[in-house]
């Protein structure tokens, strides 16, 4: 029972696996208000850059399109010519605050999702219109905690202008006095205010983006049935596994056992183990082809016997090649002299022949 109830509390770390199914179906940690604080910097670097000579321009052209008013009749022709050099005017005034708080918006998305682009995130979710559900949702722990993040961002927000412009309210009064004057005071104020605001948005940003990654890191949380379960799906059924082992067992035993007919003696301890070694011109040392102990090693002896292969009883070697050197591999040094006799016996039977 215990352990029953263990395995039903999401108390593991998620898996890769888990982790990566989460970010296919578009589930990341991230955050709305960290574009928005980012893109109030990005605002605001255009304003600190462009801003004085952006209000001189369109005081200056307000000015002059106020002076050259036709005293006349307006007709089409001259009040579509004025529609679309006003409008020429604030594309190319506004251009800035347009595409760079756009660009930062995009890149900000791609950062947090890690430069994916999940495809189910997109899908439309029919169940979202359901107006059931959407009142659960808003009266839901989550809902009440969104309700709660928009005041607490609202009152923020409300007290940092507040703040800001009452500091800089000797600045407001001197707007209207003169235009340059003016349009240094709206820059300096909206400078201001635009900063404060928006150092204000990364604050709250930061915060909320700890809580979504909290939030996230907790969805993904993992039974230890989950985490048993999903170790089964990846290594296979153990039968199945172990039914491959065996498979691969007998693959492995019969390409030796083909590999003895080539061998040049077969060393053997009479019931316990056999060792088959090769030697040919441009080996560095004998290699061990074949080798096994009891009923393997007694494959071996018959293989070696039905294919004139010699058997030489020599239990001491033959223990300490089926110990020392892998299947194969070269024997190693302190070996050499002891198997140099065997093969000299062997190719002495052999009439010299190697």
């Amino acid at each position: 029972m215990a352990d029953e109830g263990a395995g039903g509390e999401k108390s593991e770390a998620p898996s890769q696996k888990r982790r990566d199914e989460a970010r296919r179906e578009g589930r990341y940690p991230a955050s709305r208000d960290v574009p928005g604080a980012l893109v109030l910097l990005g605002g605001f670097g255009v304003l600190a850059m462009g801003g004085g000579h952006l209000f001189t321009t369109a005081l200056h052209e307000l000015a002059h399109g106020l002076s050259t008013l036709p005293t006349g009749e307006l007709t089409v022709d001259a009040a579509v010519s004025r529609f679309f050099s006003a409008g020429m005017l604030l594309i190319r005034l506004a251009w800035p605050f347009l595409v760079v708080p756009l660009v930062i918006a995009v890149a900000t998305g791609l950062a947090q999702s890690r430069m994916s682009l999940p495809l189910a995130a997109i899908k439309p979710k029919w169940d979202r219109l359901n107006p059931v559900q959407g009142l659960g949702r808003l009266l839901s722990l989550k809902g009440a905690v969104e309700v709660l993040r928009a005041i607490v961002k609202l009152v923020v927000v409300g007290a940092v202008a507040y703040l800001t412009l009452r500091a800089d309210f000797p600045l407001l009064a001197t707007v209207g006095v003169d235009s340059g004057a003016s349009a240094t005071a709206m820059v300096t104020v909206m400078s201001h205010l635009w900063l404060r605001i928006g150092f204000a948005f990364v604050v709250l940003a930061a915060i909320d983006y700890g809580y979504q990654w909290w939030q996230h890191e907790k969805s993904l949380k993992m039974t230890r049935q989950e985490l048993r379960q999903e170790s089964k799906e990846q290594d296979g059924n153990p039968q199945l596994r172990q039914r491959v082992r065996a498979l691969h067992r007998q693959m492995s035993q019969k390409r030796m056992m083909q590999d003895v007919r080539t061998a040049d003696v077969v060393l053997r301890n009479p019931i316990h183990y056999a060792v088959a070694l090769k030697y040919e011109a441009g080996m560095r040392a004998p290699r061990v082809v074949a080798k096994g102990e009891r009923l393997v090693a007694q494959r071996i002896v018959d293989e070696a016997y039905r294919h004139g292969v010699p058997c030489v009883e020599n239990p001491p070697l033959a223990r300490a090649l089926f110990k020392a050197v892998a299947l194969g591999k070269e024997i190693p040094g302190d070996l050499y002299r002891a198997v140099a006799e065997v093969l000299a016996y062997v190719y002495g039977l052999r009439g010299g022949r190697r």
